[in-house]
């Protein structure tokens, strides 16, 4: 699997998650994202990195 493959997998798993949240694409994309560049600087694990986007998904859905 390539890393654009992996990318739009993730984003499609996050994106239905999302949904159930009330939560548009736009943000979704903007946590992807600035997650993405923490975990490239820290090396996060793939597990860990996703587990952050949910969370910040979640704060998102409290702060809103």
């Amino acid at each position: 699997m390539t890393e654009d493959d992996r990318a739009a997998a993730e984003m499609r798993s996050l994106l239905g998650f999302a949904r159930g949240l009330g939560l548009d694409e736009a943000t979704v994309r903007e946590i992807y994202e600035a997650v993405g560049r923490e975990a490239m600087v820290t090396g996060a694990s793939d597990d860990t990195r996703m587990a952050e986007v949910r969370k910040r998904m979640l704060a998102a859905v409290c702060e809103g």
